[in-house]
C-alpha cells in the first residue's frame, strides 16, 4: 500500500512540475509624445512584448529612428512622425531624431 501511495505522489509532483506556467496579462501600450525643440536624453522601461507608440514633433524635417528595433518615421512642421511597434527583445535602445538627438532610451526588461 505504500508502494502506491508513494507512487501517486510522484505522479502528483511530476504533473505539477510539467504545468504549463499562466502568463501574465500583456502590459498596457507605452504611449509617448516626444518633440525634437524640447528633447532631453531620458531613459522610459518597458517589458518585452509591449506594444510602444511614439509621437515626435519637430518644426524642421527629421527621421526619427529606434536603433535596434530597426523602426523609421519622418517627421515635419505640422506633421509628427508616429511609430508604433511592438518591442520583441530586451536591451537599452536609443529614439534618436537624426541626425544627432537623442530623444530618449528605451529600456526593454
Amino acid at each position: 500500500m505504500k508502494t502506491v501511495h508513494a507512487l501517486l505522489l510522484a505522479l502528483l509532483v511530476l504533473a505539477g512540475c510539467s504545468a504549463t506556467p499562466q502568463a501574465s496579462p500583456p502590459a498596457e501600450p507605452l504611449v509617448l509624445r516626444l518633440s525634437v525643440e524640447q528633447a532631453s536624453p531620458q531613459r522610459v522601461e518597458a517589458v518585452r512584448g509591449q506594444a510602444v507608440e511614439l509621437t515626435v514633433t519637430s518644426e524642421q524635417p527629421v527621421d526619427v529612428h529606434v536603433h535596434g528595433i530597426d523602426v523609421l518615421a519622418k517627421a515635419e512642421s505640422g506633421k509628427p512622425a508616429v511609430l508604433k511597434f511592438t518591442v520583441d527583445r530586451t536591451g537599452t535602445f536609443d529614439v534618436e531624431a537624426h541626425p544627432d538627438t537623442l530623444l530618449v532610451q528605451l529600456v526593454v526588461r
